[in-house]
């Protein structure tokens, strides 16, 4: 008899989301998290008690109703923080700061929008849409750069109707927050005191499909479980099904992925005379994009998250970049933290590609749940992990 009826392997939000429903619905689950923390690409630095600062995914909205509702079923829902309302504002070379609108052509969005709204995004590339809206020089002038910040990475070739899908809104929440502690404080919360066991520290090597479910190696260790969910990147994913899902692996074996280059500072709130923002875009900088601390505004520190573009900069010519910016020098920086945030890459193929996969597991216990299947974001994530436990909980126990 195996001891566990599910074994999740990724303890980002896909995986909390996961363990979280099926031992909910009465299932021994065990969550495996390679790293030692949970969080996966949400990755909160705290360098003072009271203090912190996102390193990779920043932003939360009311629309991610089953990571919410996961939340609520905690009893934590009343912990949110409200993020104060701030902009976004484009940033030169010697920190001035631009409002997106005046990047915009407006006689170039009037001739265009009548005909792009009638164009059905499924198919077109973000540029192909977007710039089809509003005219290729505001594509290139405001839309391009702005989707590339939020994204880390040039959202140029991504499938257009990945972004603004209409989604309902939990109105007890509020429309942008965090959670005492970051964002990874929320998914940390999913896991405190919870109906399911999870070990941080231990690597998964090796996946098996058996006889009445799967054999799973981690540390060494043999473990079992009727049913697997794979809430990992999606190069992991491919390496552990290789063996049992080859077909599957193939599929996933060359999913393109980006990289960007996070480094946060930490310094005097009275230090740099930079106003406040939620975040600065980078159109021709050597970073994507800034991310602020400031919409959780703190009496004594500022903080900064610099998401570079990857192999411009070494550490030094970084920090000297974003002294320039802020108008400070790198000694005024209290704390310094880097991370590298690898995120996944799709073409408009690839949503074809994935439609695939999941015809594959028609009858399977087996779930894929990740950022690169439906969407990047932390709600697509737990509404794709959602929709595959209800698959997982429908087949015979």
């Amino acid at each position: 008899m195996n001891p566990y009826d599910c074994i999740v392997i990724g303890g980002g939000a896909s995986g909390l989301v996961s363990a979280s429903l099926l031992a909910e619905a009465g299932r021994r689950v065990l969550l495996l998290e390679a790293s030692g923390r949970l969080g996966g690409c949400v990755h909160t630095w705290r360098p003072a008690p009271d203090f912190w600062l996102e390193l990779g995914a920043h932003t939360a909205y009311n629309s991610y109703g089953p990571l919410l509702e996961a939340l609520a079923r905690r009893g934590r829902l009343g912990e949110l923080l409200t993020r104060e309302k701030m902009g976004y504002q484009f940033a030169d070379e010697e920190g001035r700061l631009q409002s997106p609108l005046a990047r915009l052509s407006f006689l170039e969005a009037a001739l265009r929008v009548p005909f792009g709204l009638t164009r059905p995004k499924a198919g077109r590339t973000v540029q192909e849409w977007f710039g089809g809206l509003l005219g290729s020089g505001n594509y290139q002038r405001l839309l391009g750069p702005a989707f590339a910040a939020v994204l880390s990475q040039s959202a140029d070739n991504f499938p257009a109707e990945w972004l603004f899908r209409p989604k309902p809104r939990m109105k007890a929440a509020p429309r942008k927050f965090t959670f005492p502690g970051g964002l990874q404080g929320l998914l940390e919360a999913l896991a405190q005191d919870a109906p399911f066991t999870t070990r941080t520290g231990v690597r998964v090597d090796a996946v098996q499909r058996e006889a009445g479910g799967f054999a799973v190696t981690a540390a060494g260790e043999r473990l079992t479980a009727r049913q697997l969910v794979l809430a990992t990147p999606v190069d992991v994913a491919a390496a552990l099904l290789a063996e049992s899902y080859p077909e599957a692996a193939r599929r996933l074996h060359d999913y393109p992925m980006s990289t960007s280059e996070a480094l946060g500072v930490v310094l005097p709130a009275a230090r740099t005379s930079l106003r406040k923002v939620a975040g600065l875009i980078g159109a021709e900088e050597p970073f994507w994009s800034v991310v602020t601390r400031d919409p959780v505004p703190h009496a004594e520190y500022r903080g900064f998250t610099f998401h570079f573009r990857p192999g411009l900069l070494g550490q030094e010519a970084k920090l000297a970049r974003i002294a320039r910016l802020l108008g400070v020098t790198p000694g005024d920086f209290l704390h310094v933290e880097s991370a590298v945030n690898r995120l996944p890459a799709p073409g408009v193929a690839h949503l074809a590609r994935m439609a695939e996969l999941d015809a594959q597991w028609t009858g399977e216990p087996v779930a894929l749940v990740g950022n690169y299947l439906t969407g990047l974001s932390i709600g697509d994530c737990a509404e794709r992990a959602a929709a595959e436990v209800q698959r997982l909980l429908s087949l015979p126990h």
